[in-house]
């Protein structure tokens, strides 16, 4: 009998409160899970809790390195990694970020989430910005393939690492399966004022500090009749400018940070929200817009790059460097029921469109480029 293809998966920065990245990383493992692939699966954790769901699963396994500070990982990235892929004969490694070992015993598949370190370094904090602009590009080059998880994405590492294209293969990232859940609570809580909900971690690439301006406007024009402003996510690098316009006067009393929460308390804010407004300057994905999108709510995002990919004709695109038209829009949003009522109603079928089984299937099928056979099994 032939021995099943051993797939090594590098998810040693996903944390037990994923966001991001990380969550896009949980939701693939699940897909994979969810049937056999004809192959066996390690993942190699930085927090072992994170796949604490995976035990049980035939065919996987965890395990977990001792050490989780970011100097350690890359240590085990570098030395860990490959003794356990050449010890257990892996047919492949899959580092579920676009970093690799300097040597692997067998090839190696990388996720490529986004090239704002390159596109636009700014949004990144230091010195990650310099490490991954040290160790990305070699790492792209050992590569045997590319997961890129958006055209936009895909488009981007092709304009700066031409010589790469052959080995780019888009593999668009889905809808989260707890923002396609049925409602956890009332969509609407009694007393409660109107609110706008942005959702993501509070940072530069966010564009959070021209939102915030550009709801100073809409304040300015709509006094008590606009909506409240809800910001949901973990407090990000650089968050001075965030910071400093919070304690203005004007926004003090009408702006709301709910930091990290739960999927359900997220999913029951879409709900109740009178829409999101998601202005990033830059995202490789950009998983907000859909769970938004699934949970019926309308979309106000930027008109450029992933944002836009995901959302379609479907939500309201501006751009989120026009701090006056992003104002614009929010108010078009907050005195316009019908447009709300048509992008409401068109949200959950464009997020249906996009499935982590999906997912999940064109990177079994990359791993079978590979291994010859079992990763792209049914």
């Amino acid at each position: 009998m032939t021995a099943r293809p051993l797939i090594v998966l590098d998810a040693m920065a996903v944390r037990t409160r994923p966001t991001g990245v990380a969550s896009g990383s949980v939701e693939l493992l699940r897909a994979l899970a969810a049937r056999d692939r004809g192959c066996d699966f390690v993942v190699v954790a930085g927090h072992r809790a994170a796949f604490d769901w995976l035990d049980g699963t035939p065919g996987w396994q965890v395990v977990a390195p001792p050490a989780v500070r970011a100097v350690a990982r890359e240590w085990h990235r570098g030395y860990t990694l490959p003794r356990l892929c050449r010890s257990r004969g892996a047919a492949l490694m899959h580092a579920l970020q676009p970093v690799a070992p300097w040597t692997a015993p067998c090839p190696v598949v990388l996720t490529v989430h986004d090239m704002a370190w390159r596109t636009m370094p700014d949004v990144i904090a230091e010195p990650r910005r310099t490490w991954l602009r040290a160790v990305v590009p070699p790492s792209l080059a050992r590569a045997s393939l590319l997961l890129a998880n958006s055209n936009a994405t895909a488009t981007a590492l092709a304009a700066g690492f031409p010589g790469l294209v052959r080995k780019v293969r888009v593999v668009p990232h889905g809808t989260p399966a707890w923002a396609l859940a049925g409602p956890v609570a009332s969509p609407s809580t009694a007393g409660e004022r109107p609110f706008l909900l942005f959702v993501g971690t509070l940072e530069p690439r966010k564009n959070l500090p021209r939102l915030l301006d550009a709801y100073g406007q809409l304040l300015e024009g709509m006094g008590d009749q606009a909506p409240d402003l809800v910001l949901v996510g973990p407090m990000g690098w650089s968050s001075g400018p965030l910071q400093e316009r919070l304690a203005r006067p004007a926004l003090r009393q009408r702006v709301r940070v709910r930091g990290w929460l739960e999927d359900d308390e997220v999913r029951n804010l879409y709900r109740r929200a009178l829409a999101v407004v998601l202005p990033s300057l830059d995202e490789g994905f950009g998983l907000p817009v859909l769970e938004a999108m699934a949970c019926g709510v309308p979309v106000l995002t930027s008109d450029r790059g992933a944002m836009s990919e995901a959302a379609g004709t479907d939500a309201l695109l501006v751009n989120p460097v026009d701090t006056a038209g992003l104002a614009r829009a929010m108010q078009r949003l907050a005195t316009d029921p019908a447009l709300r009522l048509k992008l409401a109603s068109a949200g959950p079928r464009r997020a249906s469109l996009w499935t982590w089984e999906r997912t999940a299937d064109l990177t079994a099928a990359a791993y079978a480029e590979i291994t010859g056979d079992g990763g792209g099994r049914k």
